[in-house]
């Protein structure tokens, strides 16, 4: 079976740290595979809310996420702190890719590293639609 594979782009963007929080542990006593895809989307949440926007409103246009990916490092667990870097990657006119790598903010080791695709989507028409030039200017 092949493995999922996500490189770390290059242009950083935003960096943002977070704990670990008991209701983030699964059965087996470390962070749950479902708490990683919540902390890349606080993460995410903070870097628009830097700006003043939402995600769903940036000019009048909200996203989506189109697909994601995570590759698990390490574990982690209640309290640890962590640190999660967000890159950007493969901008087009509607679209781009969010890489976030979350490692511990004691020692650096990488816990794990996914990928979300955002298209920017106008709610009111329901359809895709351009990244609106004031976000471009952010990840460009």
């Amino acid at each position: 079976m092949a493995r999922i594979q996500i490189e770390t782009p290059t242009k950083q963007i935003f960096s943002t740290e977070l704990s670990v929080r008991i209701s983030d542990i699964n059965f087996a006593g470390h962070l749950a595979h479902d708490a990683i895809l919540t902390l890349t989307h606080e993460c995410r949440a903070r870097y628009f809310h830097k700006f003043g926007w939402t995600e769903i409103d940036v000019e009048g246009k909200g996203i989506v996420v189109s697909d994601v990916a995570i590759v698990y490092k390490s574990e982690a667990f209640f309290p640890d702190e962590l640190v999660i870097d967000l890159y950007v990657d493969n901008i087009s006119k509607k679209n781009f890719d969010l890489v976030y790598s979350i490692k511990h903010k004691i020692g650096e080791k990488e816990v794990a590293r996914a990928k979300t695709a955002i298209v920017f989507f106008d709610y009111t028409e329901r359809k895709p639609c351009p990244i609106p030039e004031v976000f471009l200017k952010t990840i460009s």
